[in-house]
């Protein structure tokens, strides 16, 4: 009996190596699927020399035909626990509505911009090539993002 746990074991992770993708592990396993109505979007950076000199800025968005004014979508992100793994991931939640932030007398037409919900503090994550950053977002919303750098040079402020 205990030989044939032991053959249906290996014979089980055997079959889960052979159809992994060569050199890619999979690292996203212990985050949940997204539930119904939100998709999951994963951000995997390459590694750096010295990830500390960076930060990944998440802009959660989506195309919307407006006007020359800047415009934010409404909306929560927050950053949420993974129980029991010590990772965390990030969800936005309760978009409802966009605002101009400026309010200039347009006199061009119309055109499709990519909108973002406004930055939080959660919009930048620290920089990790180990570690993936996990979103979940509304249906119909994207995750996008840039890699911000700090400058080499270290200024020292002046005393007064």
């Amino acid at each position: 009996m205990i030989r044939k746990i032991t053959i249906s074991l290996a014979m089980t992770v055997a079959a889960s190596v052979l159809c992994a993708e060569p050199g890619k592990k999979d690292n996203i396993h212990m985050f949940p699927q997204a539930q119904e109505g939100f998709e999951r979007h994963v951000i995997e950076v390459p590694a750096l020399k010295n990830e500390n000199d960076h930060k990944v800025e998440l802009l959660i968005g989506k195309t919307i035909n407006v006007d020359c004014n800047r415009h934010v979508l409404m909306g929560k992100l927050e950053a949420k626990s993974l129980k029991g793994w010590g990772y965390t991931y990030l969800e936005a939640s309760n978009i409802n509505g966009m605002r101009a932030s400026t309010r200039m007398a347009c006199q061009e037409p119309k055109s499709d911009k990519f909108v973002t919900l406004a930055p939080s503090e959660e919009s930048f994550r620290r920089y990790n090539s180990r570690s993936p950053i996990v979103t979940y977002v509304p249906k119909g919303y994207e995750v996008h993002y840039r890699i911000w750098s700090a400058d080499t040079e270290v200024r020292q402020a002046k005393q007064r």
